[in-house]
């Protein structure tokens, strides 16, 4: 990765402008605090400052701001390399492309807005299984594919994600055509054909400061890696130069 060229108060300008904002506070501290982070910005930095100038509510700066968290987490490993929108922007495809050492990857993030999930309330599974289907149509195949959650209170992929995976892969069992007809796909194969497309799912519980869990698609055609497995649930929260 390129090292930074740019002083982190000339970025953050350029990034968020002069008003205070949440993106600014909490993307800026990063900027200062992680080198790797910077150049990371900084070499996207058009990108970032339309998505940061964009948002019209509180939520879709939050759903930014943990877009942005997520590759401050990785960018804090150096097996990490990142890629922001390689596939191009306003494209139903991943947010960022991954290199974990040899390995490549693709990474698709959704964060679980107040609407989805109550303040403190355990996560509707109703709700949950509708983002992952909106998700699974972003993955390309013949590569692993990965989706980051971030949802509020407590919760782990565990007691959360893998029931609703598991419904999931009961209706393809039954051959509930009508169900993924209405989600998009054109029956049960094609739905198959983009779920075994997910390698993995990465579940965030509250903030990124905690750890997060991890779900692996036993159906994969490209499974996560031990190793990448590992990495993944162990990268630290807070960035570092």
């Amino acid at each position: 990765m390129l090292r930074p060229t740019l002083p982190p108060d000339e970025l953050t300008a350029y990034l968020f402008g002069g008003a205070r904002s949440s993106l600014l506070t909490e993307v800026g501290p990063w900027l200062v605090a992680s080198s790797r982070f910077r150049a990371f910005a900084e070499a996207y930095r058009d990108k970032i400052r339309k998505k940061a100038r964009g948002p019209r509510d509180e939520e879709a700066r939050r759903d930014l701001a943990f877009e942005l968290a997520f590759a401050a987490r990785l960018l804090d490993d150096r097996r990490f390399a990142l890629e922001y929108e390689p596939y191009g922007v306003d494209k139903r495809a991943p947010d960022f492309r991954v290199t974990f050492r040899s390995l490549r990857f693709n990474v698709e993030v959704r964060r679980l807005r107040q609407s989805l999930t109550a303040q403190g309330a355990p996560v509707d599974p109703n709700r949950l299984i509708r983002a992952v289907f909106d998700k699974l149509g972003q993955m390309p195949p013949a590569m692993m594919n990965l989706l980051v959650v971030g949802a509020e209170g407590p919760s782990s992929a565990a007691d959360t994600l893998a029931p609703a995976m598991r419904w999931l892969q009961d209706r393809a069992a039954a051959r509930d055509e009508t169900l993924f007809v209405q989600r998009g796909f054109a029956g049960t194969r094609d739905f198959l054909r983009h779920y075994q497309r997910l390698s993995g799912a990465l579940w965030f519980a509250g903030e990124l400061d905690a750890p997060p869990s991890l779900w692996r698609n036993p159906q994969a055609r490209h499974p996560l890696p031990a190793e990448l497995a590992r990495a993944l649930t162990s990268a630290r929260a807070r960035p570092a130069s």
